[in-house]
């Protein structure tokens, strides 16, 4: 049986990334509130994948030395949250920022065509079941 214990240090992470995650999706929410249309493409959505995107590799390039507290609060919870596109966005310019231009590539290629193709599949599962 596998067992892991919990230190005190561990719960304090958890706690973080519960608190981002929950700010996350009340900002998120927020943006979803006060920037809906009827019709054509979901400005709300581009919005928050954008605005996470930049903050995302803003935060984590300029404040490179921050702690893993912040880093789990931040990334994890609020981010985490608000969207999911920014740590697509994060670990494709991190491999930018590293030389690694042909991962970036493949991560970035990967992620959109893997979720899409989730999408596709689960509407097609959906429609059959």
């Amino acid at each position: 049986m596998w067992r892991y214990r919990m230190d005190g240090k561990q719960l304090i992470y958890i706690a973080l990334v519960a608190l981002g995650g929950a700010l996350g999706a009340v900002l998120r929410y927020a943006v979803g509130h006060f920037f809906t249309n009827e019709e054509g493409i979901a400005w709300d959505i581009v919005l928050v994948n954008f605005v996470g995107c930049f903050l995302i590799c803003f935060l984590f390039f300029k404040f490179a030395d921050m702690g893993e507290a912040t880093r789990l609060f931040l990334f994890v919870g609020i981010f985490g949250a608000f969207t999911t596109m920014s740590a697509v966005s994060l670990e494709t310019m991190r491999f930018f920022a590293e030389g690694q231009i042909g991962y970036a590539f493949m991560a970035f290629l990967l992620n959109a065509v893997v979720c899409v193709g989730g999408g596709f599949l689960g509407r097609a599962a959906a429609t059959i079941l």
